[in-house]
């Protein structure tokens, strides 16, 4: 009897301690990935770099994050004349997420929150004689919206969607690979 005892409570602590310890983020917990991303306004990929570390835990519902983004997108803009603009977008931002935890199986993470960074925009004008003229674009402050959700395969490794919407017609959808630090 004792044995089974033993082995029933065992058996919770494991779960419990699997449940927990799999993929829910806690504070001090980091979280850093990269993204892939398609923007609304370009055919060309985003690519981007996240960092986020778990500030503070709200209860057993969430953890509230602050972090980092990097994104950078090329692409051209070709005309029927052989002129096309080459551009580049380059931006780096701050992140705080609300992370949520103890959804189901606790392998599902939604999150959502803000980014504040600065846009730089770049361009070079080529036209088909081969002259190339430098065009200013306005950069500045970035403002973006997301939200998204991570899915963790493993202990330390989690895919993830993030829908974004900003100034400078950013809207994209990205997915990506984030691990826990």
């Amino acid at each position: 009897m004792k044995k089974l005892i033993f082995l029933a409570i065992l058996a919770i602590i494991l779960q419990l301690s699997a449940k927990n310890a799999f993929s829910q983020l806690s504070k001090g917990d980091g979280l850093l990935g990269g993204t892939v991303g398609l923007w609304s306004k370009a055919d060309a990929p985003t690519f981007g770099v996240n960092y986020e570390s778990q500030l503070t835990q709200l209860g057993d519902v969430a953890t509230l994050s602050l972090g980092g983004i990097i994104r950078l997108t090329t692409f051209k803009d070709n005309y029927p004349s052989s002129n096309y603009y080459d551009y580049k977008y380059t931006t780096f931002g701050l992140q705080s997420n609300l992370n949520f935890n103890l959804i189901g199986d606790g392998k599902f993470v939604p999150f959502v929150g803000a980014v504040l960074g600065y846009n730089n925009i770049s361009s070079t004008y080529v036209n088909r004689n081969g002259s190339v003229e430098v065009a200013k674009y306005d950069s500045g402050l970035w403002l973006w919206g997301q939200l998204g959700a991570r899915y963790f395969f493993a202990p330390k490794v989690a895919g993830v969607v993030r829908l974004g919407a900003g100034n400078f017609d950013f809207n994209s959808v990205e997915i990506g690979i984030d691990f826990k630090l």
